[in-house]
């Protein structure tokens, strides 16, 4: 064999190597980007602030805040970080209202930041609810054109991705990340129900995981649902504007009721302390809490218009 043929087999042979190795490069980063995006990345390529997230994420509190966040639209946040820097701004207020107001209106203070940021994070995903159920009758005749045309459900899932706008998008490629590193069809579904939790949204899943697992007439169950839907959307609209102004009015209540305790302390400076250490003081704030928190959830159960 010549030196020319050699050389020749040799450069090819090289750059099939190159090309392997890049293909096995892209191959696992893609692997770990969707790693990532369903947060089983293994423990090797993590950082030690990022095992400590994830060790937090695993915990009861850390699993509350994380669907949160991801159901606020904030899924990249990390949740150990997020919930430190919300406890620290309770402790700063904390201290600095403990400077003028009191110990009572100190701790007060550092349970309304807390519920404060809460409160956010829910309006934020209620929001983000709100946008995806108004996008789930197109998502239901999107996967019922899908299943016309013979499709699976995962790659229907796939080309409804493509087609919606946020949030639907990012949430409906969020499941089809997970179905991509062998998450089941039901737990990738019940993820999306967790983030995002609705009635609406729990009749589809159901529908499709039951399809999934036993088949059926899909196409006819998705039309039908894709119907019921935009009937429910626009009662879910009526409802909720004629309810707002008594959800709006039990919030002030509520926030007068925190910023009363402050004004007594400013008038009088440790009036409430003092009001803390008579058994008879002590009786009468938490009675005063109690009516105060009754009357809240009262009116709350009493707006609460469940369609």
């Amino acid at each position: 064999m010549s030196p020319g043929v050699i050389a020749a087999v040799l450069f090819v042979t090289l750059v099939l190597a190159v090309v392997t190795v890049a293909a096995l490069q892209s191959d696992r980063e893609r692997t770990l980007r969707l790693l990532d995006a369903v947060d089983a990345g293994p423990a090797g390529l993590l950082t030690r602030s990022q095992q400590l997230d994830q060790a937090f994420r695993r915990t009861r509190p850390g699993r509350r805040v994380a669907v949160m966040l991801a159901g606020a639209g904030m899924p990249s946040w990390p949740v150990l970080g997020f919930s430190g820097a919300v406890l620290g701004v309770a402790l700063l207020v904390a201290m600095l209202v403990l400077g003028f107001a009191g110990r009572a209106a100190a701790v007060i203070a550092f349970f309304v930041v807390i519920a404060v940021v809460r409160q956010w994070l829910a309006r934020e995903q209620g929001k983000r609810i709100d946008q995806f159920i108004s996008q789930l009758p197109e998502l239901a005749r999107l996967l019922s054109n899908g299943a016309s045309a013979g499709l699976g459900v995962r790659r229907s899932l796939e080309l409804a991705a493509r087609e919606l706008t946020e949030p639907a998008r990012s949430e409906i490629e969020q499941v089809s990340s997970e179905l991509a590193v062998g998450q089941s069809m039901q737990t990738a579904l019940q993820h999306l129900s967790e983030r995002l939790p609705s009635r609406e949204l729990s009749v589809l899943v159901h529908t499709l995981v039951i399809q999934h697992r036993a088949g059926g007439a899909l196409v006819t169950a998705l039309s039908r649902i894709a119907a019921t839907l935009d009937e429910r959307k626009q009662l879910r609209r009526e409802a909720r504007t004629a309810a707002t102004a008594s959800t709006f009015s039990g919030s002030i209540v509520m926030i007068l009721a925190g910023f009363s305790v402050v004004i007594v302390n400013l008038i009088s400076p440790g009036a409430i302390d003092a009001m803390l250490g008579n058994p008879l003081g002590v009786v009468a704030v938490v009675v005063s809490a109690l009516l105060f928190i009754v009357g809240f959830l009262v009116m709350r159960r009493m707006t609460r218009v469940v369609v």
